[in-house]
């Protein structure tokens, strides 16, 4: 896809979690991501889908990652230092609890 000169897309991201707690009480927690593309530089979509591919690569290719096979990123060890990697260039949900 081609943008032309100053436009950029957008990816929104929203997540709204109903909660019980053990003792009976209940909240709402949400997750919000918003990334913006650069109209000189990576589009939204290549960040917050190219980047984590390529830096869970660079992880396999450093030996960062004890996991074989295909591995859902649900362990502390693989989305952690991803997360912070995503933040160190920008991505990052921002939480909230009502």
């Amino acid at each position: 896809l081609v943008y032309s000169n100053n436009e950029r897309d957008l990816v929104v991201m929203h997540h709204v979690f109903g909660v019980e707690w053990s003792d009976g009480k209940k909240n709402e927690l949400t997750s919000t991501l918003i990334a913006y593309g650069d109209p000189q530089g990576y589009s939204a979509m290549a960040k917050t889908v190219g980047l984590p591919a390529a830096m869970a690569t660079e992880m396999i290719l450093n030996g960062e990652m004890r996991h074989t096979g295909v591995v859902a990123p649900v362990h502390a060890d693989i989305y952690e230092p991803l997360l912070e990697k995503l933040e160190n260039e920008g991505i990052k949900f921002v939480e909230e609890t009502r």
